[in-house]
């Protein structure tokens, strides 16, 4: 018989997944209530977010189902040299707090985006919102998709439902409550998600008999057929571009990237506008680099012990058909009744907490930057906007499960695809921020040629097969960033079509 199909929860699993569902619906009902009767309350949970809360929320929104069982196949297939990145978090949300921040907050705008029309124009806040949705339409639909692959391949449920459940399931209760509701529930499901993960490595090291050490020189002596390192190789000093997780690969990789979502990103931004003032603003974005790291080298670290594991089980590791499959056959085959619940409803709020951010942000770029800036929107009531942000909500949340539902026919690595297909729009949208941010010369002009010289490089670097096969994915974001930059800064200093504004000082 099929060792797959040798197990299956047990009662008590069930009551946990049960349990978590009813709670997280509750949750958002309970907190929601009147916050979904004017824009700021739908959007901004009326300004009112301590800034532990709305912490918690942005590592929360970061962590996706794509990290949860990503990071850990990721080692199990390759080795710990990627998770090195997340040191950089950090120094990065520091550059965030000093150069991001301030403009954000003396603004008090409900879009990252509104800063560009101050800036260059309402073509600039246009055109970055639409790169928006696309980036984080790729997000979303990778983590929709993700938790179905556990939950087709080891609980029995179709694919297809499986995606279609979270998709509505989360949908409805983004609905219900807005910005409020999606932060709170965001808390709820980080215990979920890390409570999980912690008690999973503890089973882990109890079975090693705690013994740290030996785990550790039993990965090493596992050596990655992919890489060819030992899975616990953490430093790659190489300057082959072809090489992937190279020090100069992360660094170019995680300053662009963390720049692009710390700064640029809605969904996260978002999160900035909920809170009253500058000190809680910054609390937050420092606290959630922290958090980044320490979640980062947590997964890592279970990715490795489960590495360990399964090359002393081969039995069971010969099952596991790729690398994402390792946290959920671990999950099913030896964690106890009970606990495996808790992890598959961990799966499921790292789903849920990214899922409902992305729907609230997209409904509030599509009212804020696209429907009141065009047309009858121009002139459309409170109430009538809001009526708009609900539809859109509900239209994305049916959209997304449908490229979910696309994406479920691909094979490989879940989280290679998302940082392939996230890397082609997020160095052009950091670009964008970047020459509004550091120079004063750059003008509408710049950015509209520069934006589509960064989608044209990006493109290239992930399809033209002589520039694939030289260059690993890791450079796409920052070599497109720097496309988009320097052309947009060059086309700027020479054509001159409207005198550029200044840029804000910096408090």
């Amino acid at each position: 018989m099929h060792l797959l199909a040798m197990q299956q929860l047990a009662a008590a699993d069930y009551v946990v997944l049960v349990a978590y569902t009813i709670a997280t619906v509750a949750l958002a009902s309970w907190m929601g209530r009147g916050s979904t009767r004017s824009l700021g309350g739908y959007f901004l949970a009326e300004r009112k977010t301590h800034w532990i809360l709305a912490c918690v929320s942005i590592i929360a929104t970061d962590t996706s189902a794509i990290s949860y069982m990503g990071v850990p196949g990721w080692v199990y297939e390759k080795d710990l040299k990627y998770s090195l990145g997340s040191l950089l978090m950090p120094p990065v949300t520091l550059l965030i707090v000093m150069l991001f921040v301030p403009l954000f907050f003396r603004m008090k705008v409900f879009t990252v985006y509104e800063y560009l029309e101050r800036r260059f124009h309402p073509t600039a806040r246009t055109v970055t919102a639409i790169l928006f949705l696309f980036l984080r339409g790729v997000h979303l639909a990778c983590a929709i998709y993700i938790p179905a692959i556990a939950f087709k391949n080891f609980l029995g449920v179709p694919e297809v439902w499986c995606i279609i459940l979270i998709g509505v399931l989360t949908t409805f209760y983004t609905l219900l409550g807005g910005m409020k509701a999606v932060i709170w529930t965001d808390f709820l499901q980080f215990i979920v998600m890390f409570g999980g993960l912690f008690l999973m490595i503890g089973f882990l090291l109890h079975g090693f008999g705690w013994d740290v050490l030996g785990t550790w020189k039993a990965a090493g002596q596992i050596i990655s057929p992919v890489t060819g390192t030992p899975h616990t190789a953490l430093v790659d000093w190489s300057v082959n571009p072809k090489t992937e997780s190279t020090v100069w690969g992360l660094i170019a990789f995680y300053v662009v990237y963390n720049i692009g979502v710390y700064g640029a990103d809605q969904v996260v931004v978002q999160r900035y506008f909920t809170m009253g003032s500058f000190r809680e603003i910054a609390k937050s974005v420092l606290g959630s680099g922290l958090l980044n790291v320490i979640s980062m080298f947590s997964l890592a670290y279970a990715g490795l012990l489960m590495t360990v594991y399964f090359a002393q089980n081969p039995q069971l590791g010969s099952q596991i058909r790729k690398p994402d499959e390792v946290l959920p056959m671990y999950v099913l085959h030896v964690l106890p009744a009970g606990m495996r619940g808790l992890i598959f409803a961990a799966l499921l709020a790292a789903t849920m907490s990214v899922l409902s951010a992305g729907l609230n942000s997209f409904s509030t770029v599509t009212v804020m930057d696209l429907y009141r800036r065009y047309g009858p929107g121009r002139r459309a009531s409170e109430e009538r906007c809001l009526v708009i942000a609900k539809w859109a909500t509900v239209l994305f949340g049916v959209l997304l499960t449908l490229v979910a539902l696309w994406l479920s026919k691909h094979s490989g690595s879940i989280l290679e695809l998302f940082n392939r297909l996230s890397s082609m729009f997020i160095g052009p949208i950091t670009g964008i921020f970047l020459l509004g941010v550091l120079t004063r010369r750059a003008n509408l002009t710049g950015v509209l040629v520069g934006a589509p010289a960064g989608l044209i490089v990006s493109y290239m670097l992930t399809s033209w097969q002589p520039l694939v096969e030289s260059l690993n994915w890791m450079w796409t974001a920052p070599l497109s960033c720097l496309a988009t930059f320097l052309t947009g800064y060059v086309v700027s200093a020479v054509v001159r079509t409207e005198q550029p504004l200044p840029a804000p000082e910096i408090a």
